[in-house]
């Protein structure tokens, strides 16, 4: 079970680097995004700084109820954090905040579009636990 966990981190957290690209902006690339899978990923790649189910702050701000919510953050262009702005923040914090303390390896397409899915449906609730 261990050397399987290992395997799962070793794929998403460095996997993730070979396919990094951008997807085109907008919602679209939500329709094939798995929110299961995305917990999964959220768990792998944010919990080190972030509570998932608290809005309270760690390092980063909590992602509890994330999507559509205002940016606690200084100096973040978006109005909330939709669907757009997650994408464009979880493919490069530092080009849309220079000096963001967020140091994270580059998050692939696929992984990010399944990261906003669930966070889209946390904010319904309608999710099952794992």
């Amino acid at each position: 079970m261990k050397r399987l966990f290992l395997t799962l981190v070793f794929i998403l957290f460095f996997g993730g680097l070979a396919y990094a690209g951008n997807t085109v902006p907008g919602e679209p690339f939500l329709q094939t995004a798995d929110a299961v899978r995305g917990k999964v990923v959220a768990e792998v790649r944010c919990l080190a700084c972030h509570h998932l189910h608290l809005t309270s702050k760690r390092i980063g701000p909590g992602l509890k109820g994330i999507y559509n919510r205002k940016p606690t953050i200084s100096g973040v262009p978006f109005a909330r954090w939709d669907a757009v702005a997650l994408d464009a923040w979880l493919a490069n914090p530092r080009a849309i905040k220079p000096n963001t303390p967020m140091n994270t390896p580059p998050v692939a397409a696929r992984d990010r579009a399944d990261i906003i899915a669930y966070f889209k449906k946390d904010e319904t609730r309608s999710l099952p636990d794992l």
